[in-house]
């Protein structure tokens, strides 16, 4: 292998961790740090003195994930919605795309032992509240159109698109449309 460019240091984890996803969504956590150096273009011990474990790899890949930037890169590329049902829909498909994402990311959190997962956990939990408040943003200006508030509608919304995410009979999984309209049909105002 011929020697990588030298990048700056947060440019080189950026690149490792972005190998390091690819390949984890690919193959699970089977990965080793020489597919990781390899699909990075870097030597295993460039890998190494980024992250001194093959685990601290596989955290950063998922905090990562998590972090804040990436979820509003995620929300940014949703399209605007002008009706309730379509602002209704995106967020759920939103949601949903985004959870099954992480999800696919923590699949043996096992793997990520000590502080490791209770950092993963608590970035999660924080995520939980940037969607809500994000839900909540896109469907404010249908408050009028609800039977309950934009609140309990967006809780609503939030929990159905979790389901979906994590549904494990796909044989049965609604679409984004049926829950749209099963949620829709008891939250809105009759003469909407």
């Amino acid at each position: 292998m011929s020697r990588a460019k030298p990048l700056p240091p947060d440019e080189r984890r950026a690149s490792l961790i972005r190998a390091a996803r690819a390949l984890i969504l690919e193959h699970g956590y089977d990965v080793t740090t020489r597919q990781v150096a390899e699909a990075a273009g870097v030597a295993e011990g460039t890998l190494f003195r980024v992250f001194p474990t093959r685990n601290d790899l596989i955290v950063a890949t998922v905090a990562d994930a998590l972090s804040s930037e990436r979820l509003a890169e995620h929300l940014a590329t949703v399209a605007a919605a002008n009706t309730l049902d379509a602002a209704t829909e995106t967020c759920i498909v939103a949601t949903a795309d985004y959870a099954r994402l992480v999800s696919s990311l923590i699949k043996r959190p096992n793997v990520h032992a000590g502080e490791g997962i209770e950092r993963l956990a608590g970035m999660w939990q924080e995520r939980f509240h940037e969607i809500a408040d994000w839900i909540t943003a896109r469907l404010t200006p249908h408050a009028d159109e609800l039977t309950v508030s934009v609140a309990e509608f967006t809780n609503l919304i939030f929990t159905l698109a979790m389901g979906q995410a994590h549904n494990h009979c796909p044989a049965v999984n609604p679409t984004p449309a049926t829950l749209t309209r099963l949620a829709l049909d008891g939250a809105r105002r009759k003469e909407s």
